[in-house]
């Protein structure tokens, strides 16, 4: 499932495997992922879904798992 694996890769990526996230925490103003952790992400998504993701798509909205996840949902059906 899409969500199952972003939220995995955020956790194991950029808290050290500990802890829980909420699907609606904003990722970055909490501090969770930064500008390079975003890259990151991104590269992430692309590699394990193989769909190509534009920056520009990206907004506060979809700075959350859920966000996130929709957008990889849009892209891949």
């Amino acid at each position: 499932m899409v969500k199952d694996k972003i939220r995995e890769y955020i956790i194991v990526t950029f808290m050290n495997g500990e802890g829980q996230i909420t699907d609606d925490e904003q990722l970055f103003e909490s501090g969770i992922i930064d500008s390079i952790g975003f890259i990151k992400l991104l590269s992430f998504i692309e590699s394990t879904f193989n769909t190509p993701m534009d920056i520009s798509e990206f907004s506060i909205d979809s700075g959350t798992i859920n966000g996130i996840t929709q957008m990889v949902d849009d892209k891949i059906t």
